[in-house]
């Protein structure tokens, strides 16, 4: 009888501990036409072109999606919880003047980070404070560094569709699993 109630429990806990994975698909679109574009590498654009960034959570979770760009501000492009299974889309959002490298930080968790909450609520305060965006900056690090003491993140290119126009183009998406929170850094350079 012990046994049988012991198994019980370690499958109930199993079944606990894997409702609790946190997958996630990202898609990054450049240009007008929503070519996909794969993020595992440097993206290479020119100065006025379009992206968009799609993200598809399979469980519900939290986001923040912040992006540093070539004059070395920060923007916070996204700070919402996301619905399971709904697609959030950012976007289409155009490279400005100066060329340089544009990094976006997407941080998905299936915890809210109220460190990083409270930073992005002081920098929407004062957006011109260096202080306040060197603070974010720092958070985002600690965040990347607590994520990649477990090795590189679970990734997965997967096949995602075509274009409504019934031409058949693949499109580059990456899902990420088996984690509890994710910081995966999209560069671009233009």
């Amino acid at each position: 009888m012990k046994k049988a109630i012991a198994l019980g429990l370690f499958i109930i806990c199993g079944i606990g501990l894997y409702a609790q994975n946190l997958s996630w698909d990202i898609k990054f679109f450049q240009g007008r036409a929503r070519e996909s574009v794969a993020i595992s590498q440097i993206i290479r654009m020119q100065t006025g072109d379009v992206f968009s960034i799609a993200i598809t959570p399979a469980s519900d979770c939290f986001s923040y999606v912040i992006a540093y760009d070539s004059e070395r501000l920060i923007h916070v492009l996204h700070d919402q919880p996301l619905r399971r299974d709904l697609e959030l889309t950012l976007g289409p959002m155009m490279l400005l003047p100066p060329s340089g490298t544009e990094t976006i930080y997407v941080i998905i968790s299936l915890q809210r980070e109220a460190r990083l909450e409270t930073l992005i609520q002081d920098h929407r305060r004062n957006p011109d404070s260096r202080q306040h965006a060197d603070a974010l900056r720092r958070e985002i690090v600690r965040l990347q560094s607590t994520a990649s003491r477990l090795g590189e993140p679970a990734s997965a290119f997967i096949p995602s569709g075509g274009t409504t126009r019934g031409v058949s183009t693949p499109e580059h998406a990456t899902r990420f699993s088996g984690r509890d929170s994710y910081v995966r850094t999209i560069t671009i350079r233009h």
